[in-house]
């Protein structure tokens, strides 16, 4: 039997053995883990930086302010519906002035079924493309979304918000300028807006019908009225598309228009969220928000004048 000292001595050594493989495990996996996060963090962070950044320029490589207006005027049609519709020029003009021009016009829409719903214009904001900071086309940027900013005065330029919901814009003229369409005075196909409003409202006190001035006062809103959709109606030319048109509206009685800060572009700074370039009929029950101070100053100018 081997002795005492010899024993202890094998268990020693086995220890050392052990304690130094547990030392080197210790250090490979701290390895790896350091390795790992060098890949998985500062590498990728910088690789997910850089992707969008090269995507975005090679949009901006690929697509020319002036060969996609020049080609959006390729393969204009007559229209076979709307023809008391307005034509090129009342919208070949700045984006302020077809903003104001905009109101109490009616804005025409032909479903497919042969559907016409009618409603007027009662509130815009017009995105100046350029400097304007809150503009999708903000220094000159074109990517496939705001490519219709770019196209003829008059395209329909449709996007999404929130993954869910549609906003309604009107190229104008100037680069990447347009004017987003912010609320509506229903006229016609008052039913047929109803039953668009109530399409995948799952509460039951959402079902009760809505009141006429609540069917399209808001830029959302009117889209789901209107059944504007990015698929069904995105980069058509409103002069020439018989799916939707914006005419006179005859009947109309000359209104004031108030002038006001834009809504819900608060995130690009106060010198752009507060210039004022909304615009809205005065005393219009449709209208999404009033500005009540903005409108005092307008009556109190009014009153004076006379």
């Amino acid at each position: 039997m081997p002795c005492e000292a010899s024993i202890a001595g094998c268990h020693s050594r086995r220890l050392r053995i052990v304690e130094r493989s547990s030392v080197t495990a210790r250090m490979m996996w701290q390895g790896l883990r350091d390795s790992s996060k060098s890949v998985t963090g500062c590498d990728t962070q910088q690789h997910a930086c850089r992707k969008p950044v090269q995507k975005r320029a090679k949009l901006s490589n690929m697509l020319d302010a002036d060969d996609i207006l020049q080609s959006s005027y390729n393969g204009i049609r007559t229209p076979v519906c709307g023809f008391d519709r307005l034509r090129n020029s009342f919208y070949d003009v700045p984006c302020e002035d077809l903003a104001k021009r905009l109101l109490g016009k009616v804005l025409v829409r032909r479903l497919n079924d042969g559907t016409f719903i009618k409603g007027r214009i009662v509130e815009t904001e017009c995105y100046l493309g350029g400097e304007d900071k809150a503009s999708h086309s903000y220094n000159g940027r074109i990517t496939e979304r705001s490519k219709p900013m770019y196209m003829k005065p008059g395209t329909i330029y449709v996007y999404i918000t929130y993954g869910m919901y549609h906003c309604f814009n009107i190229s104008s003229k100037g680069a990447g300028a347009a004017v987003l369409l912010r609320a509506l005075e229903p006229l016609e196909g008052l039913e047929c807006m109803q039953l668009q409003r109530q399409k995948g409202r799952k509460s039951p006190s959402s079902q009760k019908e809505l009141r006429a001035q609540d069917l399209c006062n808001g830029p959302a809103k009117l889209c789901t009225s209107f059944s504007i959709t990015k698929s069904s109606c995105n980069e058509q030319d409103l002069t020439t598309w018989d799916g939707m048109w914006i005419q006179e509206d005859e009947s109309s009685d000359p209104c004031d228009i108030v002038t006001s800060h834009r809504i819900g572009i608060d995130s690009v700074g106060s010198e752009w969220a507060s210039k004022p370039l909304r615009f809205y009929l005065l005393g219009n029950s449709s209208v999404s928000r009033r500005d009540r101070g903005r409108e005092k100053e307008l009556q109190e100018m009014v009153r004076h004048s006379y």
